[in-house]
């Protein structure tokens, strides 16, 4: 066998260098080889295979080896070559048989129209290779002088047939398994031309496993393809999906385009789904853009109707959760947060699409946010988490992933918020101001933290994908001691009439910090003042509990420290009760100081302790010299 094997390289090695290959790399018995055009890789492998089944190997018999072709790009260094295209090779090798040349499907096309005569290629199907997850279209060498059949290939399993991950890629779809939805739908597509209904299964697909921009052209693919069937129904739903997406991706001109081509398929066909669906479209859009508030409402009860005669739960549940959350903005909280409780029912039982299903779960947790419900947005967070999890990857996890990171950063847990953040930008690739949203979230970390500079580069990246940062940026230049720049920042953030009191409630206590700072005690009154009628509105217990740390500062300055120490005990027992430990500790700070104020230093120590226990759980860096040196006389 030695003197075998000593022969066997020498007729491999001359071959290969006999027509232009460099034999990189040699292990046992392998070769692995290079060549600048793949004409000439096939040319050695042949004169290889010829030249060992014509010799004489004696008692061995026949001495047979296989061979693999893989054209690519590889990454050489020090003489040798490295990167996928090696690996993809191996993987074709190890399938093959003693005397067969097997090829790559790249191979296979830059040769198949000038192959020298005598030469063929044999097609023997898709494979899904060890390790690989793009399937190999493999083909054989077919020569006179080579055996031609050989025994299946030893892949991990054949490839379906276009008809078979048809079926496969429909079911999965059903499912609402995304990956393999995608997997054996686009596989199917490589090889049949998809009709229009599995073109939208397959954007679907793509848009639930995070393929944002290859779901768009898949759908518009789905658009043209129902379109040119005469479906169009089914042409106007996909073109509002379409505008959906440019929406979120700040091309509103597109978006315009594409609700325009749904309306002229939809118009003549009042009561249809495609209908329903375009009247909440023109819904939302009469209230977040046009500030229509009473056609958004009309709207909104067309909608609910037309899913209710339609039996289409997903459409009713979608018309109930708008015209809640814009009774909530215009102040009717109570009824506005009744309909998103009752949406929320539909979605949790499994009433409802995906797509509707995630819509709920996302506006119900912003709406919370808005009025500062982080009670009601638990109780509902752990059933949207499951969902989430179930539907990682995508737009709408992302989404859900924000409101429920604030909920865990304002209850301590500043690590966990971060990583939820972090995966929620990763899972909105292209939903532009909504990665605003996760970053703006990960300044208001930093900055509580104590770090300022990441906390600014936050806010400022937040505000080049679209979301308004202003209020961050106000506290910011509030904690570098600016308080101009932020009274600045806060001006230009409640300009204009279309501030809402509940848009208006969030700014109000970084308002009435900056007028404390600034020194105009009537201003920082009127901006408190206004927060706890919002609360009162809104029943939100952390927005009163704001508000009364506010109304104690203020009765600090005027030194009336009595009233501070109650309106600070109460806004303490508010945090406890919402568990906000860094509101605690900061109102905790600021009741020392009134303790002290009073002449109960004792107090005063205690609570001081308290806090700066708090802080350093949390891991925050806040400057508590000031009230120690009062505490401390």
């Amino acid at each position: 066998m030695r003197e075998a094997l000593a022969k066997h390289d020498g007729l491999v090695r001359s071959a290969i260098e006999g027509h232009g290959g460099f034999v990189f790399t040699t292990a046992g018995d392998a070769f692995c080889a290079a060549f600048s055009a793949p004409l000439q890789a096939i040319s050695a492998a042949l004169e290889a295979q010829l030249r060992l089944k014509d010799e004489d190997w004696g008692a061995l018999g026949d001495l047979r080896i296989k061979t693999a072709l893989h054209t690519g790009n590889a990454d050489e260094r020090d003489g040798d070559y490295f990167g996928p295209p090696l690996n993809r090779c191996a993987r074709l090798l190890s399938t093959g048989h003693g005397g067969q040349i097997l090829v790559s499907s790249a191979t296979a096309n830059l040769v198949q129209d000038n192959l020298p005569p005598g030469l063929g290629l044999k097609d023997l199907g898709a494979h899904t290779l060890k390790d690989l997850e793009r399937a190999e279209h493999v083909f054989q060498i077919t020569h006179d002088g080579l055996r031609d059949g050989f025994p299946a290939l030893r892949s991990q399993q054949p490839v379906l047939d276009a008809a078979e991950q048809l079926a496969e890629g429909r079911q999965a779809h059903s499912a609402q398994e995304w990956e393999a939805a995608f997997l054996s739908l686009s596989g199917a597509a490589q090889t049949v031309p998809l009709e229009a209904e599995d073109l939208q299964r397959l954007g679907e697909a793509a848009f639930w496993t995070g393929r944002g921009d290859e779901g768009i052209s898949i759908r518009e693919k789905a658009y043209g393809a129902y379109t040119k069937e005469g479906k169009s129904q089914q042409a106007a739903l996909i073109a509002l999906a379409l505008a959906d997406s440019y929406k979120y991706r700040l091309a509103n001109a597109v978006s315009k385009a594409w609700v325009a081509r749904a309306e002229s398929l939809t118009g003549d066909a009042p009561g249809t789904e495609a209908y329903g669906y375009l009247m909440r479209w023109k819904s939302v859009a009469s209230f977040e853009v046009e500030g229509q508030p009473e056609r958004a409402l009309e709207l909104a009860d067309e909608v609910t109707a037309i899913g209710t005669s339609l039996d289409n739960r997903s459409l009713r549940a979608l018309g109930l959760q708008d015209k809640g959350r814009f009774l909530v903005a215009l102040g009717r909280i109570d009824e506005g947060m009744s309909l998103i409780d009752e949406a929320m029912i539909s979605a949790v039982a499994g009433e409802l699409t995906p797509d509707a299903t995630g819509r709920s779960y996302c506006n119900m947790l912003s709406v919370c946010d808005e009025v500062a419900d982080y009670q009601r947005a638990t109780e509902w967070s752990d059933a949207a988490q499951a969902w989430c999890e179930q539907h990682s990857d995508s737009a709408y996890p992302g989404v859900c992933r924000i409101v429920r990171a604030e909920l865990k950063w304002l209850r301590g847990d500043w690590v966990t918020a971060t990583a939820e953040l972090d995966q929620a930008v990763d899972e909105l690739r292209g939903f532009t101001p909504i990665i605003g949203a996760a970053l703006y979230q990960k300044g208001e970390v930093r900055l509580r933290s104590g770090d300022l500079a990441e906390a600014e580069e936050l806010f400022r990246s937040a505000h080049e994908h679209g979301y308004s940062a202003l209020r961050g940026l106000a506290e910011l230049q509030l904690a570098q001691g600016n308080p101009e720049a932020a009274a600045q920042l806060l001006a230009d953030a409640l300009s204009g009439g279309n501030v809402g009191p509940l848009a208006r409630a969030k700014f109000l206590p970084s308002l009435a910090d900056t007028e404390l700072a600034l020194g105009d005690i009537e201003a920082a009154k009127t901006a408190v003042e206004e927060l706890e009628g919002v609360a009162a509105m809104c029943g939100s217990s952390a927005m009163r509990a704001s508000a009364l740390h506010r109304r104690a500062a203020i009765s600090i300055i005027e030194e009336d420290p009595s009233s501070a120490i109650a309106s600070l005990r109460d806004a303490i027992r508010g945090w406890n009760e919402l568990q906000m430990p860094y509101e605690t500790a900061q109102s905790r700070l600021l009741l020392a100081e009134a303790q002290h104020a009073a002449g109960f230093d004792s107090a005063a120590r205690l609570e001081l302790s308290a806090a700066k226990s708090a802080f350093a759980i949390l891991g925050v860096n806040v400057d508590t010299d000031r009230v120690e040196g009062l505490v401390s006389i």
